[in-house]
């Protein structure tokens, strides 16, 4: 008798976002924020996510086109998505992009949307010559430290923000790794 290995699904269509996508785009946000942030933020901060508010924004970013903007589907329903571009840091160099953002709808966490998110993201910043990637994570957020830890980021010596919200002092860390080419 052999034993028999768990197939696992194929991983999640990964292509760019479109303006039409902004709706599923916040409300992904909205979840993601309202779960991942459950335990960081206070309640009070969570209930005032708004989907209105977010669709405009990021129907707005989508039509200006700011950074790169990758959603992951699966039979035609938005599981998460990704934006890559160059480094906002006021330290950074020509060469190095930024992962400015990536959220996964709760749901699908832990099914290879994200990982699959970043893979196409790290092409995108490759495809822009940028050698080095940052990103910025709440200190406390142990879930996306591990998560960013598991594609090879760490934590960049001593960078930090330090900012308030809801009445609650939060510190980010900035994380970093080289893109191979």
């Amino acid at each position: 008798m052999t034993a028999r290995r768990a197939v696992r699904p194929p991983p999640p269509h990964v292509r760019e976002a479109r303006p039409a996508d902004a709706r599923a785009i916040a409300a992904i946000h909205v979840r993601a924020w309202r779960e991942g942030y459950r335990d960081l933020l206070p309640a009070a901060v969570l209930r005032r996510l708004s989907i209105a508010r977010r669709e405009a924004f990021w129907r707005k970013t989508l039509h200006d086109r700011a950074a790169e903007m990758l959603v992951a589907e699966e039979q035609g329903r938005l599981l998460g998505w990704i934006v890559v571009g160059r480094s906002r840091d006021a330290d950074a160099t020509a060469s190095t992009g930024e992962l400015w953002a990536i959220n996964v709808d709760p749901p699908a966490w832990g099914r290879g949307a994200g990982r699959a998110l970043w893979r196409a993201g790290a092409e995108r910043l490759r495809a822009g010559r940028f050698s080095t990637v940052t990103l910025w994570v709440l200190a406390d957020n142990r879930r996306a430290r591990r998560f960013y830890e598991s594609l090879d980021f760490a934590v960049d010596g001593d960078a930090q923000k330090h900012f308030e919200m809801g009445g609650v002092q939060l510190v980010e860390v900035r994380m970093r790794r080289t893109l191979e080419s």
